[in-house]
């Protein structure tokens, strides 16, 4: 059994407003998806689950929803939602799990199928403004989120000099505190022995999400969408 994991690049060159303007079609085309997935604040599972923070989070794990047998097998063997591999999923998900699983007979609860391409970027582009990282943030802390598709080593430092450095896997978070700041610093290196990576300032009681990694500080980050 292996995961496959798409190699596109498309949806990574994507920055600025052209980002917002995707984000914005993606919010109309999602309406397509409102029957059975919720985003948002006071968002609930449905026939779906729920899609905040979906962007960096093991396939099959959102508590109290139901999963098929086959999207908990994925997830345990490693799937992991990034832009790539929704992309991918949304165009026939009973498919898509039956190529990493490697079983003819998978099937997903989810029928739908979106096959407009860049319908599926502009999905992409609007689930990812539904960020979980913000809502795990201390009071006194900063935070970044690994959300692109592959492990990278990541730093965290206060303006007092504390430093925090941890290989955050997909959806894992690296944060540090500081009550004499109003902000710190975090950056990430594609290896621990990486030399050139991507720094960004934070404010305190905020996070950053890390969604594509480039060296010579050419990252793609969440706050890219804003």
């Amino acid at each position: 059994m292996k995961i496959i994991v798409s190699t596109a690049l498309a949806v990574g060159v994507i920055a600025g407003p052209s980002l917002a303007q995707s984000a914005q079609d993606g919010e109309k085309i999602f309406k397509k998806c409102a029957a059975c997935h919720k985003v948002g604040p006071d968002a609930k599972n449905s026939v779906g689950p729920v899609l905040d923070g979906v962007i960096g989070r093991t396939a099959g794990t959102f508590e109290n929803y139901k999963y098929s047998k086959s999207m908990k097998a994925a997830g345990a063997a490693g799937l992991v939602w990034s832009e790539e591999t929704v992309l991918d999923y949304l165009a026939d998900p009973t498919k898509y799990l039956r190529t990493v699983l490697d079983d003819p007979r998978a099937k997903a609860k989810m029928k739908f199928k979106l096959k407009s391409e860049n319908d599926r970027r502009a999905i992409i582009a609007y689930l990812s403004t539904f960020s979980t990282a913000t809502m795990q943030v201390p009071q006194d802390g900063f935070c970044v989120v690994n959300t692109s598709e592959k492990p990278h080593f990541f730093t965290a430092e206060t303006r007092e000099g504390e430093r925090v450095v941890s290989n955050l896997k997909p959806g894992e978070q690296l944060c540090s505190s500081s009550t004499a700041a109003s902000d710190g610093i975090v950056s990430v290196f594609e290896t621990e022995n990486g030399f050139e990576g991507c720094s960004r300032i934070i404010p305190v009681g905020q996070a950053e999400e890390m969604q594509k990694f480039a060296e010579f500080d050419r990252c793609r980050w969440g706050s890219h969408n804003s």
